[in-house]
C-alpha cells in the first residue's frame, strides 16, 4: 500500500465493501441427494454476489491493480479470485498507518494517474495492464503511438523510428510525405528547437521503449509499476505532441495547397 495513493479514498467506507463481500459470499458445499461435492456457491446466493462483485471489482483495481494475476481462480468457486483479493487488500489497509510510519510518513509528492494519460495511451494499455501484463501493456501503447502518428501524416508505408524521421524532418515536404511543424510558436529558433527534440524524442520512445518490450522475452526485461507507468509516460507526452504539430503539404503544382 506505501506505493498507493489513498487521498480522496474514503477508506472505511472501501474496509466496509470488503469485510461484507467476504462475509457475505462465503462459499457454501452444492450437495445433491446427501453426497457432497467439491463445486460450491456463495452463502448469500450467486445474484447478491454479482451485484456486490460490481461495486468490489473496482475498488480491487483502483487500489490492487494486480489482484487478478495475483489470485487464482477455481472453477469449484466462482468468486475464489475477488474474495482472495478482498482480504489481501483490507489486511494491507489495516497494515497502511504503520507501513507508513516506519517507512518515514506519507509521500505528499504530486501524482499522475495512469487514466489522465493521453487518452490513447491509456485505451491502449489498460486491459492489459489490469490483469498484471505490464510489459504487454507499454507494447500496446507504443504500437498505439505509432498508429496515431501514421494517421496523422497519413502515411501506412512507413513506421516507428523511420516514421518520426521523415515526419519531422527539416527537409521540405514532398508529395505523399508530408511533414508535422510547430509554426504556433513564433520564435523561429524555439520552433526549430521543437521540432528537433520532438524528433529526438520520438525516435528514442520506439528505440528505447518499443523495441525492448516488442523483441525482448518478458523475464530478461522487468518491469516494475513505476518503470512501466514512466514508459508509459514517456510514450503520452510524445503522443501530445503529436496532436499538436501542424501538418505541412507539399504545394501542388502551380503553388496552390493541397
Amino acid at each position: 500500500m506505501a506505493g498507493v495513493n489513498l487521498e480522496g479514498i474514503d477508506v472505511d467506507w472501501v474496509q466496509q465493501q470488503l469485510e461484507d463481500f467476504v462475509a457475505k459470499t462465503k462459499p457454501v458445499n452444492q450437495s445433491g441427494d446427501g453426497v457432497i461435492t467439491t463445486q460450491t456457491a456463495p452463502q448469500c446466493g450467486r445474484e447478491a454476489t454479482i451485484a456486490m462483485a460490481e461495486t468490489v471489482r473496482p475498488i480491487l483495481t483502483r487500489l490492487y491493480p494486480e489482484w487478478q494475476s495475483e489470485n487464482s481462480r477455481s472453477s469449484n468457486d466462482e468468486f475464489k479470485a475477488e474474495r482472495d483479493a478482498a482480504r489481501r487488500l483490507l489486511a494491507r489497509l489495516a497494515n497502511h498507518v504503520e507501513v507508513i510510519a516506519r517507512l518515514g510518513g506519507a509521500d505528499t509528492s504530486p501524482r499522475i494517474t495512469a487514466s489522465a494519460l493521453h487518452p490513447l495511451i491509456w485505451k491502449a494499455a489498460s486491459a492489459q495492464w489490469s490483469t498484471g501484463h505490464r510489459h504487454e501493456a507499454v507494447l500496446a501503447a507504443s504500437k498505439a503511438v505509432n498508429s496515431l502518428l501514421q494517421a496523422k501524416v497519413g502515411r501506412r508505408d512507413v513506421s516507428e523510428s523511420d516514421l518520426v524521421k521523415q515526419a519531422f524532418t527539416d527537409q521540405d515536404p514532398k508529395p505523399g510525405k508530408p511533414r508535422l511543424r510547430y509554426p504556433g510558436i513564433s520564435n523561429e529558433q524555439t520552433a526549430e528547437s521543437m521540432r528537433r527534440g520532438v524528433m529526438e524524442f520520438g525516435g528514442g520512445c520506439f528505440a528505447a521503449i518499443r523495441n525492448p518490450v516488442g523483441h525482448l522475452p518478458n523475464d530478461e526485461l522487468e518491469l516494475d509499476e513505476q518503470v512501466a507507468l514512466e514508459r508509459l509516460c514517456a510514450l503520452s507526452l510524445f503522443a501530445r505532441w503529436i496532436d499538436e504539430a501542424e501538418l505541412v503539404e507539399a504545394e501542388l503544382p502551380g503553388g496552390g495547397g493541397e
